[in-house]
């Protein structure tokens, strides 16, 4: 992919993500780019528990699970959205901080913007929930452009 043609959207399933990517594929179409479709599956509070011996494989199975069910959630996305090879990257990270991997992952991508939805919460529900759009702000190179839906 080249530097400076590619937008990265991150991706979860929701509807404000779902416009999101109708924006990047508009600015893709504008500009000959690609798109990075990156869905990230967040460290679960298990498992930044620690290890322990009796847990462990049933970690490993849910982990599993859920790199399974994302990946069916993204191929079910590009059938819907309609979109040809070549013309994007499905990116799934198996575990992190949702801001911080999407920051990475657009900086190793040379994403020219980062093109992501908002669910536009506030007061307790974004104090104690967080801002991934926020977060993704302070971590990110390029420029970001929030979509509300």
């Amino acid at each position: 992919m080249a530097a400076g043609k590619n937008y990265l959207v991150p991706v979860d399933f929701s509807k404000t993500s779902d416009i999101a990517i109708d924006h990047a594929v508009n600015l893709a179409r504008e500009n000959k780019g690609k798109l990075i479709l990156v869905h990230v599956i967040p460290t679960s509070a298990m498992m930044m528990a620690g290890p322990d011996v009796a847990t462990a494989p049933m970690l490993v199975d849910i982990e599993k699970a859920q790199l399974e069910d994302a990946q069916k959630l993204m191929d079910k996305l590009v059938r819907k959205k309609k979109l040809k090879a070549g013309t994007f990257k499905p990116v799934i990270v198996k575990r992190g901080d949702p801001a911080q991997a999407i920051a990475h992952q657009a900086k190793k991508n040379r994403a020219a913007m980062i093109v992501m939805g908002s669910h536009g919460r506030t007061g307790l529900k974004r104090l104690v929930l967080g801002s991934v759009a926020e977060r993704t702000l302070r971590y990110a190179r390029c420029p970001v452009l929030i979509v509300k839906k």
